[in-house]
């Protein structure tokens, strides 16, 4: 009578039935802490990559925008690419599509300039 149980109305098979259901919960509920911890850790990793993505992206605009304000040219694919890189990272799928369309609108209008430069050139020539 260790546990509470009573010598003559408890059956073996009934008492050790206990103890493995007990086991076969506490392996299970083991189970499930591990698949959480797992998909936490999965979510974190997640959220970080996406973090270290965005400021890339965020840095690769500015540097572009700097060689535009410094007298360089935008490449004729920038504007694809900055598409790409919106479909990819889902901005074009954000409430604020503004932003994709206000540099869309530098960016055409500075193509503009550069075809209009161009052909100048050709006619020079």
């Amino acid at each position: 009578m260790y546990f509470g149980e009573q010598d003559s109305k408890m059956q073996p098979d009934e008492f050790f039935g206990i103890f493995d259901t007990f086991l076969q919960a506490f392996s299970e509920a083991r189970q499930d802490l591990e698949t959480m911890r797992r998909k936490k850790e999965e979510e974190e990793r997640r959220a970080r990559m996406e973090t270290m993505l965005k400021e890339q992206r965020e840095r690769e605009r500015w540097q572009r925008q700097r060689k535009v304000h410094a007298g360089g040219t935008l490449e004729e694919g920038g504007e694809f690419d900055d598409l790409v890189s919106a479909l990819r990272s889902g901005e074009v799928f954000d409430k604020d599509l503004c932003k994709l369309k206000r540099s869309r609108k530098r960016s055409g209008s500075q193509a503009l300039e550069v075809t209009r430069e161009r052909a100048i050139n050709r006619l020079n020539y």
